[in-house]
């Protein structure tokens, strides 16, 4: 039968190795004064080192997989979906040339990003007021907002805001109400090999699952 590999196994040997040299020391002849207290620092150190290594296999031996609080949850374009007391929707991402005047390198385009977000309550309102926003393909390369191309976008949507709050003057900001819609803009600089694998990640800390992933609609193509 095949030995069983991996993370468990492997800090199980490591247990085992640890506790058979404590027991080799113990059980030992009496030796000079110096190594005796040479021995009892390595003693020391292996009985230190022993919740260490039962803690690791008690760890590795758990769940497979990433812990909930690690792992994301996609959501096709369009659908709306619960993350962090609040309902959250994409409504446009849209590759294209920037609105800003704004000096691109060649093979980059613009992605301007609008959804909604409802907060069940003023709690969750005040919760998700330091929401985050990225985009990021199947490789793993993200990107984070470009400022300067935010406000394009933010002409063109009634009533919205750059962020998970509302607006209360120029430069003023409030948590969103609860039961209220807010329309939120963003805008990013990416390559344009990698608009057709984004996907728009909303991030909420401490929330679980620890992101949303929100798919674009299927008609957004290489811009």
């Amino acid at each position: 039968m095949a030995s069983r590999s991996g993370p468990t196994s492997v800090a199980a040997r490591g247990l085992s190795v640890v506790r058979r040299v404590v027991r080799r020391f113990v059980h030992s002849r009496p030796v000079g004064r110096r190594r005796s207290v040479v021995r009892a620092r390595y003693l020391l150190a292996l009985v230190l080192l022993l919740p260490l290594a039962a803690v690791t296999d008690a760890v590795a031996s758990g769940h497979p997989g990433e812990p909930e609080m690690r792992q994301g949850r996609t959501v096709p374009f369009g659908r709306t979906a619960e993350y962090a007391g609040a309902a959250w929707r994409l409504v446009t991402f849209a590759p294209s040339a920037p609105r800003h005047h704004l000096r691109v390198r060649t093979g980059w385009t613009a992605v301007y990003v609008a959804l909604t977000v409802t907060p069940r309550d003023d709690t969750a309102g005040r919760r998700i007021q330091t929401c985050a926003f990225s985009v990021a393909d199947g490789r793993g390369n993200t990107w984070y907002p470009t400022g300067v191309l935010v406000t394009d976008i933010r002409r063109q949507v009634e009533d919205s805001a750059t962020g998970c709050f509302r607006h209360t003057g120029r430069f003023l900001r409030q948590p969103i109400l609860g039961g209220q819609a807010q329309n939120v803009v963003t805008a990013f600089l990416v390559p344009k090999a990698s608009v057709r694998d984004l996907a728009l990640r909303v991030l909420v800390p401490d929330a679980a699952p620890a992101y949303l992933r929100l798919l674009p609609g299927t008609d957004v193509k290489r811009a």
